[in-house]
């Protein structure tokens, strides 16, 4: 898995740069803090936590009905990345009226807190692996929430590829 995380923690920094800074900065606090307590637990696991999201669920074989996630923020992109052997299936944003082919392999970044969207149920083996981040880690650790991405944070980008 540490090829995948290192895939979605790299496009969060290019897609929302203050978002990863914050989420790789509420890591490092992480580790001092639990180095500090001598937290053993928490030190042996997290040089093997691969990724600057700071949670992960699954779910297998699931249809999701509509929904907003409760965990995260508005500003901030959670990844969704679906794996499998399932026929065709949809991930929808019955708000702005969007169907996106939902293939095994597909990595949908958005806003799941902002953003109403759900997956129907298809035959096969299907897991979703969610990748998100929670404020109350940030706060734990005194790491401020990150502000909204902005066309600005691409400007380098641009520059370069002029």
């Amino acid at each position: 898995m540490s090829e995948c995380h290192s895939l979605l923690s790299r496009t969060l920094a290019v897609i929302h740069p203050r978002m990863y800074a914050a989420g790789r900065e509420a890591l490092i606090h992480l580790d001092l803090e639990a180095k500090q307590r001598e937290d053993t637990d928490m030190s042996s696991i997290l040089p093997s936590w691969n990724t600057v999201y700071n949670s992960v669920s699954i779910m297998v074989n699931r249809a999701t009905p509509y929904h907003t996630d409760i965990s995260g923020q508005e500003p901030w992109l959670d990844m969704l990345v679906t794996v499998g052997d399932y026929p065709p299936l949809d991930f929808v944003i019955p708000t702005l009226n969007l169907w996106f082919r939902y293939n095994p392999g597909t990595i949908i970044a958005m806003s799941g807190s902002a953003l109403e969207h759900g997956v129907g149920y298809t035959e096969g083996n299907r897991a979703c692996l969610a990748y998100y981040m929670r404020h109350n880690v940030h706060q734990s650790v005194g790491v401020e929430l990150c502000q909204p991405p902005n066309i600005s944070d691409l400007q380098p980008l641009i520059l370069v590829n002029s």
